[in-house]
């Protein structure tokens, strides 16, 4: 009994689409990766329309991990479901991040061409997909995104980008705007050369959104599923003069694809 899928999306709403062709009749499973035998979790309400299935999968209780995505015939066998897809639809994701949530659902082929459903607990975040680093002559990091998996915003109040000195006390504040669950803003560099420490080689600021209301929200870029940023993403800086100490700052990723800025005296580690 083999079923090949030849789309495999999960959209915005937690609904699981494939598109399977003539597999014939039968019900889609999910069990906990790498178990075999019993502990079905049955998909309930699946709509089926010619060769294409849609599964809600909202309200399942999904643990974090890795779910067999399996499917049962008439005489109740199982079998997993393969598929071509890799899973990455970058259209999709842009609207899933649009929704307040505390979990999130990947679909994902595995090695051997299987699908598997990926189930992560996940917090509410700033995504970033600009950054506009300092030019020669410039004194400001520009970034842009849209609120992840966040309650839509209030209205009544004046957002903000929040540079913190990591392991230190500054900090560094500047205007940002909201537009719906888009954001903007530009960070000034001058202040964080001001209060450079050089008696710590690398001075490293953490960059937060704070929304209208207080609740403040880490800027990090993770949409794309580009890991090690840190290493594969190098932007360029610029040179300010710290209480007379030159100093290099420059946007960068962390080891968690975060954004933050990073001041060092000039002629450093960079």
């Amino acid at each position: 009994m083999d079923v090949q899928a030849d789309l495999t999306r999960i959209d915005a709403a937690d609904v699981l689409e494939l598109r399977v062709g003539d597999a014939g009749g039968g019900a889609l499973a999910l069990r906990r990766h790498g178990q075999s035998g019993g502990g079905l979790l049955t998909v309930e309400r699946v709509v089926r329309a010619g060769g294409s299935l849609r599964a809600p999968l909202e309200g399942l209780p999904l643990d974090d991990g890795e779910w067999d995505v399996l499917w049962v015939d008439g005489d109740g066998r199982t079998a997993p479901v393969d598929t071509t897809d890799p899973g990455v639809h970058l259209s999709d994701r842009a609207a899933y991040l649009r929704r307040p949530r505390r979990r999130e659902l990947r679909a994902v082929r595995d090695a051997e061409g299987r699908l598997l459903l990926r189930s992560t607990t996940v917090e509410p975040y700033a995504e970033v997909d600009w950054v506009e680093p300092p030019s020669p002559g410039t004194d400001t990091v520009g970034v842009r995104g849209v609120l992840a998996y966040a309650p839509d915003p209030d209205r009544a109040g004046a957002p903000a980008v929040v540079a913190r000195q990591r392991g230190l006390d500054g900090v560094v504040e500047a205007p940002a705007r909201l537009d719906g669950r888009a954001f903007s803003g530009s960070v000034p560099l001058e202040p964080l050369a001001a209060r450079f420490r050089p008696e710590c080689p690398h001075n490293e600021w953490d960059l937060w959104l704070r929304l209208p209301g207080g609740a403040e929200l880490r800027l990090a870029a993770l949409a794309d599923d580009i890991a090690d940023k840190k290493r594969k993403i190098v932007f360029p800086g610029t040179v300010l003069e710290g209480g007379g100490t030159p100093v290099r700052v420059r946007p960068y990723y962390t080891v968690a694809n975060e954004l933050s800025l990073l001041a060092v005296a000039d002629g450093g580690a960079r």
